[in-house]
């Protein structure tokens, strides 16, 4: 119960690693606000924790525009009474291809949810913790290919790197205002992007960039405990860090 009655918001939390990040919060009793494109979804997540000891409240919000965002962060936090921890994962990926032959409305789209949906998150994050005092933790959802090449898929790649970015700057321009800001990297995960990716490639596995764990995709309730650790006071002299989780398949 590291987090009993904590302010938390996660973006993108209706699936996968999102839910998993919100689940895990709420066990531990936190307040948990998290927001998604998919209303039923939303819905379902928080049916599926009726029983655990915090809270869990749904938004529906869109990160690519930063009205939006905005209006679910402020929300959420006036519903909390304050904010503390945010998690930044909304993100969406993209159909394998060589980067001259990637169509540039999806490049777009991509760097829109990835990139920019992070940066408007984050400037209302740190706004609203700067003006509350108290500092705070907000912690980005980045990927194994933010720290390397990401043959046939550069969109995605290069919007991770975008965020690892964005996280090590802002945690160097608010340190001194008690607001640490990390990133965690995760490899496959079993969730419904890595179901997709594997039909998109046909079992094609020169095509799945960034390397497989010889154990198999990692369970996001596994990745979601790295999140929380760097939410916590446990980690409270770590900032600007970027925890790759992957199973060593990064390794090689």
């Amino acid at each position: 119960m590291r987090f009993q009655s904590s302010k938390v918001i996660v973006t993108g939390g209706t699936s996968g690693l999102g839910e998993a990040i919100v689940k895990s919060f709420a066990s531990e009793g936190a307040d948990v606000h998290f927001c998604g494109l998919l209303d039923d979804e939303g819905l379902r997540v928080c049916a599926s924790a009726t029983d655990l000891p915090g809270s869990v409240t749904y938004h529906h919000a869109d990160v690519r525009s930063e009205t939006s965002i905005t209006d679910f962060i402020r929300r959420a936090a006036d519903a909390m009474g304050g904010l503390e921890i945010a998690v930044n994962n909304a993100g969406i990926s993209h159909s394998a291809a060589r980067f001259a032959d990637q169509d540039i409305s999806m490049v777009e789209d991509v760097i829109q949810t990835n990139v920019m949906g992070v940066w408007y998150a984050m400037r209302q994050e740190i706004k609203l913790m700067e003006a509350i005092g108290a500092g705070g933790a907000i912690v980005n959802i980045a990927s194994i290919l933010s720290k390397s090449g990401a043959e046939w898929m550069a969109a995605y790649g290069t919007s991770k790197h975008a965020v690892l970015g964005m996280t090590k700057s802002a945690a160097l321009d608010y340190a001194q205002k008690n607001i640490r800001i990390n990133a965690v990297s995760p490899g496959p995960m079993q969730t419904p992007m890595f179901d997709r990716a594997l039909a998109d490639i046909g079992g094609d596995m020169s095509k799945f960039a960034g390397g497989f764990p010889k154990a198999g995709p990692a369970d996001p309730f596994d990745v979601a405990k790295t999140v929380l650790y760097l939410a916590s006071q446990e980690a409270g002299t770590m900032n600007g860090a970027n925890v790759v989780v992957d199973g060593a398949a990064s390794s090689g």
